[in-house]
C-alpha cells in the first residue's frame, strides 16, 4: 500500500493580509529589528514581519489540516530555548531587577544613570538541584512563606517562575508566545494555541526588558482586544493579577524618576506626576481592560476573580483609571461590580478629588452624583446632601486645612478647564465662605483707619523745621531775616536735641495731633501684635514652607504681612530719638514705606471683586512675566550702552581740557557723564525719552572722531532700545492683557483664592466652627458633615441633568439648522431640474423614459 504523502514545504512568500507588523502593542514594532535580531533563534522560527520557519510550516499543516507535524517541530526545537524542558525555572527577583537596571543604565548617559538600592539576601536555590527548582507548585509557596512575601498587601515573592530562557529572548525580552500575539493574525493566534499546548507555563512568561518588564500574554491579548484569545489564556491558567511595569506604560512624567531596589520587584516613582501619557494603563489586566474600553474582557477577568481595589505603583485603582482615561460606561461597570470609591492614591487623590486636579468635568459631576445622597422628595422638590470630606477644605474633626480637597485643588488649579468646575456645588460653597470670612475685611478696614489716622496726624511742619534746622518754621514760612538775597552758609541759632523727639511729645501739641494721635498709635501696635501672634499660630501649626506658598500666591498680603516688621521697628526707634537725630529719619521712612505696604492690601481685596479682580491679576501677571523679562534683556543693552557713552564722553572731556589749555574758553563741552553710574543713569533716562541734553552735550564735543561715533551709538540705541524693545513690551502686555480679559470666569478663582486665604488666617477651632454653619449632619454619624441642596420644582436641576439638557438643545438646533439648510436647497434644485427639462433634448429623453 503506497503512504500517503504530505505536500512539500510551501516555500512561498506568505500572503499579504498574513504579511503583518504589532497589531496592539505601540512602540513593538521596532521588535525584532537591528543587526542582533538576525542572530536571534526565535526570531528565526518567527520573525515580525510575517514569516519564519514555524510560519511556513504552520501554513502547511493548516492546509493538510493535521497538527501533529507541527506540534512535533514545536517539541523538538523550542525545548533548547526552555528552562526545564518547559517546566520552568524559580529565579530570584534580584536578579531580574539587576538585568532590568543594567539594560536602562545602558540608555542613559553617565550623569543620569542609578544604581539598584537595597540588598538582594541569600539565594535560597542555591541549594536546590534542578529537578526540584523546577517543580514550582508547592515549593513556590513555600519560598513565599519563607522570604516574607505578601506583607504590606503587595502579594509578590522574592522569587518568580521562568520558563523561556533570559539570553534566548528577543529585544524585548519577550518570548516566542509574546512574538505571536504581538502580531495577531489568525496564523500567530494558530501557532500561539500550540504552544500553549505543548508548554502551558508560557501563559504567564512574562517580557523582562525595561520598557516591557511583567507584559505578560494577558497583557498583549487585552491591548489588541482579541477577546477570544483572552478567553483562551484564562482558561489555560493565566494570573489576573499580573503587574506590567514597564517604562512604555508608565506615566510620561514618572520615567526619568525610574529607581530600582533589589528588595522588591516593583519600579520606584516619583509620586509627583499629573499621570501624562496615553499609555499608562495601570499594571493590571483588569486595568488595561477598563483604559482600553472592553466590557467584554472587564466581565470575563471579573468572572475570574480579578482583584477590582487592586493599586498599582502609584496607588490608582481602576477607578482612578477612569478618570484619568474620562471612561464614564467602565466607572458604572467597575461601580456595579462593587469598586470602592473612597480609596486614595499615594498623592491622597479618590477618584473624586483626582478629577478636580486633572479639571476632568464630566468625571467630576458624575462622581458628585454617585457620592451624593437623596435626603427626601415630594413633588418636584427634592433635598440631595454632598458629603464633605473630600470636598472641603475643613477638616470636619480637627478643623485643619486639607489640601487635597476637591475645593482647594479646583481653586489653585491653573488652567481654564478648572474655571469650568467652579459652578454649581463648589460655587455654593464659596458664597457660604464669602458670607462667613466677610468680617475680615470689616477688621482690615479698622486697622487701615487707625494706621492712617496715625500717619496723618504726625506732625509734618516740626519734622521739616527740624530738618531744616529752624530755615523754614512750623507754619511754613522763611526764618526771621531769611530773604531771597540771603547767602547759603546763613543760619539760624538751633538747637536740634530739642526737636528730635517732637512726636514723642505729646502733650505739646493740640488734642488730636498728640492724644488723639497716641491712642491711634497705640491700637495700631496692639492689632500688629495679635497679627503677628496668630501668623505665628499659623506656622507652628503647618510649618514655614507651606504657610509662606499660601502667601506668596498673594504679593499684595505678603506685602501686608512685611509691614507688620516695620510697625515694630518703629517703636525701638521712636524711643531711642534722644540719641543721635538719624532714628528721628529711620522713623519717618519707615511710617512712609509701611502705609504705602498697607494701602496695596486693598488689591488683595479687589481680587474678589468681579469687575476688579482681572486688572489686579493682569497687573501681577504684567510685572512677573512680561517685564522680568522685558528687565532682564533691557538690561544688558542699558549696560552696555551706558558703558560706551562714559568712554565718548570721557574721550570728549579729555579733547576739552587740551583745547582749553592752548586757548581758554574754547571749548563749551560738559561731560554729564563724570562716572559709570551717572552714565547708568542719564541712559535710562534716555530711554524714557529725555535725550535733548545728552545729544546737545554730545554735538558739543571737540573730538570729530568721538562726536561722530557718539551720534552713530546714539541713533543705535534709540532704534533698538526705545524704539524697538518698549514696543515689544507693550505688545507682550497687550497679549497678556486680552488673554486675562478673555477669560470671563477668572474673576471667581481671584474670589476663591482670597476666600481661602483667609480662611487659613484663622485657627482651626474657628474654621470648624464655620464648618458647622454651613453643614448638616447626614446618617448616624453625627460627625460627618454634608452640605444640603434643596431643589424646588422642575426648574432646578442638577449639574448632570443641565448638561443633559444644554447637549439636548444643541442637538435640537442643529437638526433645525440641517431642515432649514434642505429647504433653502430644494427650491435650486427643482428650478435646475425645470430648466434641464425645458430642451428639446431632454423631453425626448424623459417620454421614450416614460414609454
Amino acid at each position: 500500500m503506497g503512504a500517503k504523502k504530505s505536500k512539500p514545504p510551501n516555500t512561498d512568500p506568505p500572503p499579504m493580509e498574513e504579511v503583518r507588523t504589532t497589531k496592539g502593542v505601540p512602540g513593538a514594532e521596532n521588535c525584532g529589528d537591528g543587526p542582533k535580531a538576525k542572530e536571534m533563534g526565535v526570531y528565526r522560527m518567527v520573525d515580525m514581519h510575517g514569516g519564519g520557519t514555524l510560519m511556513r510550516l504552520a501554513r502547511q499543516c493548516k492546509e493538510i489540516g493535521d497538527v501533529a507535524m507541527l506540534d512535533a517541530y514545536i517539541e523538538r526545537e523550542c525545548k533548547p530555548f526552555l528552562y526545564n524542558a518547559g517546566k520552568g525555572k524559580l529565579m530570584p527577583v534580584a536578579e531580574l531587577v539587576k538585568l532590568r537596571n543594567e539594560e536602562r543604565n545602558a540608555k542613559l548617559s553617565a550623569f543620569s544613570r542609578k544604581k539598584g538600592k537595597g540588598k538582594s539576601g541569600p539565594n535560597i536555590l542555591d541549594n536546590l538541584g534542578e529537578e526540584q527548582a523546577g517543580n514550582a507548585g508547592d515549593l513556590k509557596k513555600a519560598l513565599k512563606l519563607l522570604d516574607g512575601g505578601g506583607k504590606g498587601g503587595k502579594s509578590e515573592s522574592k522569587y518568580r517562575e521562568i520558563c523561556w530562557k533570559l539570553d534566548e529572548r528577543g529585544t524585548m525580552g519577550e518570548n516566542l508566545l509574546c512574538i505571536c500575539l504581538l502580531q495577531g493574525s489568525e496564523m500567530h493566534n494558530y501557532i500561539g494555541r500550540r504552544l500553549i499546548a505543548a508548554f502551558p507555563k508560557l501563559v504567564n512568561d512574562i517580557c523582562t526588558s525595561e520598557d516591557y518588564y511583567g507584559l505578560s500574554p494577558l497583557h498583549v491579548a487585552i491591548v489588541n482586544q482579541d477577546a477570544e484569545f483572552a478567553s483562551h489564556l484564562l482558561r489555560k491558567g493565566a494570573e489576573v493579577n499580573q503587574r506590567c511595569y514597564g517604562a512604555f506604560f508608565c506615566a510620561e512624567d514618572q520615567k526619568a524618576s525610574r529607581t530600582d531596589s533589589l528588595e522588591h520587584e516593583y519600579v520606584e516613582l516619583s509620586p509627583r506626576t499629573s499621570y501624562t501619557g496615553s499609555m499608562y494603563f495601570g499594571e493590571y489586566p483588569l486595568s488595561f481592560a477598563v483604559c482600553m474600553n472592553h466590557m467584554d474582557m472587564f466581565r470575563m477577568l471579573m468572572a475570574k476573580k480579578a482583584n477590582l481595589n487592586a493599586q498599582d505603583t502609584n496607588g490608582n485603582t481602576v477607578l482612578h483609571l477612569c478618570v484619568i482615561h474620562e471612561n464614564s460606561d467602565m466607572l458604572d461597570a467597575c461601580l456595579e461590580f462593587g469598586a470602592n470609591l473612597k480609596i486614595a492614591n499615594k498623592q491622597n487623590l479618590t477618584p473624586l478629588t483626582l478629577a478636580a486636579r486633572l479639571a476632568k468635568k464630566t468625571m467630576f459631576d458624575k462622581i458628585l452624583q454617585l457620592e451624593c445622597e437623596k435626603v427626601w422628595t415630594y413633588g418636584g422638590s427634592r433635598c440631595i446632601a454632598y458629603p464633605l470630606t473630600k470636598i472641603d477644605t475643613i477638616d470636619e474633626l480637627s478643623g485643619e486645612m486639607n489640601e487635597q480637597s476637591a475645593l482647594s485643588l479646583v481653586v489653585y488649579g491653573e488652567t481654564n478647564e478648572h474655571l469650568e468646575l467652579m459652578d454649581g456645588l463648589i460655587e455654593k460653597i464659596l458664597d457660604e465662605k464669602w458670607a462667613s470670612w466677610l468680617r475680615s475685611l470689616l477688621g482690615f478696614m479698622f486697622y487701615y483707619v487707625s494706621f492712617t489716622a496715625a500717619y496723618m496726624l504726625r506732625p509734618s511742619s516740626a519734622t521739616t523745621e527740624h530738618i531744616t534746622h529752624g530755615l523754614i518754621t512750623e507754619m511754613g514760612d522763611p526764618a526771621y531775616g531769611y530773604t531771597e538775597d540771603t547767602p547759603k552758609n546763613y543760619t539760624v541759632n538751633w538747637n536740634t536735641a530739642d526737636t528730635q523727639c517732637h512726636l514723642m511729645s505729646y502733650g505739646e501739641w493740640p488734642w488730636y495731633y498728640g492724644w488723639m494721635r497716641l491712642a491711634c498709635e497705640l491700637l495700631t501696635v496692639v492689632a500688629t501684635i495679635v497679627q503677628v501672634v496668630f501668623d505665628m499660630g499659623d506656622v507652628k501649626r503647618i510649618g514655614f514652607q507651606k504657610w509662606f506658598k499660601f502667601l506668596k500666591a498673594f504679593p499684595a498680603k505678603l506685602m501686608y504681612k512685611c509691614s507688620f516688621l516695620f510697625v515694630l521697628l518703629m517703636i525701638p526707634s521712636r524711643l531711642a530719638c534722644g540719641l543721635h537725630e538719624n532714628f528721628l529719619t529711620i522713623d519717618n521712612t519707615l511710617a512712609i514705606v509701611s502705609v504705602l505696604l498697607v494701602t496695596l492690601h486693598f488689591l488683595y481685596y479687589c481680587r474678589a471683586i468681579p469687575f476688579v479682580g482681572p486688572f489686579v491679576l493682569m497687573v501681577y501677571t504684567i510685572i512677573t512675566t512680561d517685564l522680568v523679562r522685558f528687565a532682564m534683556i533691557y538690561s544688558i543693552f542699558l549696560i552696555g550702552f551706558s558703558q560706551s557713552f562714559y568712554v565718548i564722553f570721557t574721550s570728549c572731556e579729555r579733547a576739552a581740557k587740551v583745547l582749553n589749555r592752548n586757548n581758554p574758553g574754547a571749548s563749551e563741552f560738559t561731560n554729564i557723564m563724570e562716572n559709570p553710574i551717572d552714565a547708568l543713569l542719564r541712559t535710562f533716562i534716555m530711554t524714557i525719552g529725555e535725550f535733548s541734553v545728552l545729544y546737545r552735550e554730545m554735538a558739543a564735543c571737540d573730538a570729530s572722531l568721538m562726536r561722530n561715533l557718539g551720534k552713530i551709538m546714539f541713533l543705535i540705541f534709540e532704534t533698538f532700545v526705545s524704539i524697538l524693545q518698549f514696543n515689544l513690551l507693550i505688545a507682550m502686555m497687550t497679549r497678556t492683557y486680552e488673554t486675562i480679559f478673555l477669560t470671563q470666569k477668572e474673576w471667581k478663582r481671584q474670589w476663591a483664592q482670597v476666600i481661602l486665604m483667609l480662611e487659613m488666617s484663622l485657627s482651626p477651632e474657628s474654621r470648624r466652627m464655620h464648618l458647622l454653619q454651613y453643614s448638616r449632619p447626614t446618617g448616624t454619624n453625627k460627625r460627618v458633615r454634608s452640605y444640603v441642596v434643596v431643589s424646588r420644582g422642575q426648574g432646578e436641576k442638577t449639574e448632570m441633568e443641565e448638561l443633559a439638557a444644554r447637549e439636548a438643545k444643541e442637538e435640537k438646533r442643529r437638526e433645525e439648522r440641517r431642515q432649514l439648510l434642505k429647504k433653502k436647497q430644494r427650491p435650486a434644485k427643482t428650478t435646475s431640474s425645470r430648466r434641464k427639462i425645458d430642451s428639446p433634448s431632454d423631453v425626448t429623453t424623459c417620454g421614450a423614459a416614460v414609454f
